[in-house]
């Protein structure tokens, strides 16, 4: 989350920082607000939300709600990534608008360990269209994964849905660590910089009823969709990256940032 870390105890140890977009409240909200204002763009940044009435009414107009969880998988109370507490909190992503308004709030379909003491499921991924810039879906990172870790791998839950609805923008901002076969080498040379290869060619291959042939929606042949990986600053940063898939085609890494590198990537994305 932007401003304030990831990893919480408890319910108890979040609940002071939770914020209510819809009335105007907390730290991401204004901070994103004032840079939408500044720089004329529409902004998303991620933030731990507190439970609302209007929380409850998005979900009645939300564009394209789809629950992309296995049914079979929700009640299985082994499972680590399942919430211990309903309907209090959730990990969201908040996206503003130029003028600095509230367009729209996404909430973590799925979640990770470290969410389960303090946050809730959303109910499903959902899309916003915007003027002139066209179909936008924000997920959070496990959102990328199989439910629970556990659903069949080439369910492909988020890449479908993004192939379903012809998303044109794919946004995902991420803590998302460096696989455990690179750390021994990211600890032992200080000078490696480079972005992570198995990282984003696991994001890639996440995405590929995006643009691997015969996987994606036939009708939407030749269609680009522009993924937006947006990992964390600080501990978490590693490889922030950008790119474009065009449906039964192929995918473009148009831009990355290096696995200790805390930059700004500023890209022009023509459209197809």
């Amino acid at each position: 989350m932007t401003d304030l870390g990831y990893f919480f105890d408890s319910f108890k140890d979040v609940e002071p920082l939770l914020e209510l977009p819809y009335r105007g409240e907390g730290a991401t909200y204004k901070l994103a607000a004032e840079l939408a204002r500044e720089y004329e763009c529409y902004v998303v940044a991620g933030f731990p939300e507190k439970m609302s009435m209007e929380a409850m009414e998005d979900y009645q107009v939300a564009q394209g709600l789809v629950d992309a969880r296995t049914p079979q998988l929700i009640d299985t109370e082994t499972s680590s990534h399942l919430p211990k507490l309903r309907d209090e909190a959730f990990n969201s992503a908040l996206l503003i608008d130029p003028q600095g308004n509230l367009a729209n709030v996404f909430r973590k379909h799925f979640l990770f360990e470290a969410d389960t003491p303090w946050a809730d499921e959303g109910r499903g991924f959902s899309y916003v269209d915007l003027p002139n810039l066209g179909r936008v879906c924000v997920a959070i990172c496990m959102d990328l994964n199989p439910y629970l870790l556990d659903s069949d791998f080439e369910k492909y839950e988020l890449a479908h849905y993004c192939s379903k609805n012809r998303v044109d923008w794919l946004i995902v901002p991420m803590n998302w660590l460096l696989p455990e076969n690179e750390l021994e080498k990211y600890h032992a040379d200080t000078s490696m910089n480079q972005p992570s290869v198995t990282t984003i060619n696991y994001w890639v291959t996440r995405c590929m009823p995006l643009w691997v042939p015969g996987m994606g929606e036939p009708q939407n042949e030749g269609h680009r969709t522009t993924l937006i990986a947006a990992n964390r600053t600080g501990k978490e940063k590693s490889s922030s990256s950008v790119i474009t898939f065009d449906a039964g085609q192929k995918a473009d890494l148009v831009g990355a940032a290096g696995c200790r590198e805390d930059a700004v990537i500023s890209l022009h994305i023509a459209d197809k």
